[in-house]
């Protein structure tokens, strides 16, 4: 995170790279890798014109969302990532 154009290429390698697979989801467990993969999405897509689609959920909050715990509750609205559109697509939200 030091040097944030490196950081932000990395994060673009790899949110293209789980989207080439199919992800749609990318469940992260530290809050601070969390916030730099959905802060570097950003970055890309309004510096570098770069879009990815992959979102980023906790992996607490989709154990919640397998054990019926609505997504409101779990505060997946207040993730930057919005994955709303997405549970709802899915059947989860």
């Amino acid at each position: 995170m030091a040097d944030s154009e490196i950081s932000t290429k990395l994060v673009v390698n790899l949110l293209q790279t789980a989207e080439a697979c199919g992800a749609d989801v990318i469940a992260t467990e530290c809050p601070t890798c969390h916030s730099g993969l959905e802060m570097h999405q950003i970055r890309a897509e309004t510096e570098y014109g770069i879009k990815t689609t992959v979102k980023m959920l906790y992996f607490t909050q989709l154990l919640g969302l397998a054990l019926g715990v609505s997504s409101r509750k779990l505060g997946i609205h207040e993730n930057v990532s919005d994955a709303r559109g997405l549970l709802k697509e899915k059947g989860l939200a």
